[in-house]
């Protein structure tokens, strides 16, 4: 009976290895999440705030719904006319894999070439997948993004 169990031990420890080496060799395993809908949310909502902050907003338009894209590139103030010094953002943290909608609050600070007085830009940035894509759009809502269309008077 023994021999039996520490069989049964040496059974369950070999598949709990041979699992870790799998895991290993094909990347992390997500066990809450494993259509990695996170990552790709963190992956994406990253790359379009940064993307912001550096003043691509074509690049930055792309994540944007494409209902809301024109509307995007006109709320925006000119690339040469403006500079974001930095931004924070809140974490993200899905509640259940399966969220199709998350919210993140983004600051950023900028200033108007201009002006040089720097403001605060906020943004609710509403993400959305459809489907059972990892494809996140966002629906951005700013405030304070009117201070930075402030032009240069001749």
């Amino acid at each position: 009976m023994n021999r039996k169990l520490v069989v049964g031990a040496a059974a369950v420890l070999l598949v709990a290895v041979a699992f870790s080496a799998l895991g290993c060799s094909f990347g992390e395993i997500y066990w809450n999440d494993p259509f990695k809908r996170q990552v790709a949310l963190q992956k994406a909502q990253k790359r379009y705030t940064d993307l912001f902050r550096f003043s691509h907003f074509q690049g930055a338009a792309m994540y944007v719904d494409p209902a809301l894209r024109e509307e995007f590139l006109e709320k925006v103030p000119s690339v040469k006319d403006v500079r974001f010094t930095d931004y924070e953002a809140e974490s993200i943290d899905l509640d259940e894999p399966e969220a199709r909608e998350v919210a993140v609050h983004v600051t950023y600070s900028a200033y108007n070439n201009y002006t040089m007085i720097e403001v605060s830009v906020e943004e609710t940035q509403n993400w959305y997948r459809e489907g059972i894509t990892n494809n996140w759009m966002v629906r951005p809502e700013f405030s304070g993004l009117e201070q930075l269309k402030v032009s240069r008077s001749d």
